[in-house]
């Protein structure tokens, strides 16, 4: 569960990072379309993912897993597709604007979720 929700996660940021890096995810999407390719991509990957659950995670788990996983590599590779620093915080948006002033503690919150969804996505909890 936890490679096939980090390729998807990959897929989605990576994918996003090269579109705004060349100027045309404001010409193909909508800010809404963003969110349904992200709720759909999450949605094949939750069918995925329950059907071949071999530890009989509880679904919750695997949820929260995956949000916990995302928050942790999404800015990171999206940031690095673009082709700006890796840790870099935009100062439109609520959430960057909240990141960036969390600072170091933001960073930790980050490793601290992204260590417990590793643990709810390979069924060690």
């Amino acid at each position: 569960m936890l490679l096939s929700a980090i390729i998807i996660i990959l897929f989605e940021s990576v994918g996003e990072g090269l579109l705004k890096r060349f100027g045309l995810l404001e010409k193909i999407f909508e800010n809404w379309m963003q969110w349904l390719i992200a709720l759909i991509l999450f949605g094949v990957w939750l069918v995925f993912a329950l059907q071949f659950d071999k530890f009989y995670v509880p679904a919750w788990k695997i949820v929260l897993g995956f949000v916990f996983v995302r928050f942790l590599i999404f800015d990171v590779t999206w940031n690095i597709a673009r082709g700006v620093k890796w840790n870099y915080y935009g100062t439109t948006k609520l959430y960057d604007r909240i990141m960036f002033e969390l600072g170091g503690f933001g960073w930790m919150m980050k490793i601290i979720c992204g260590t417990i969804g590793v643990v709810f996505l390979m069924g060690w909890s």
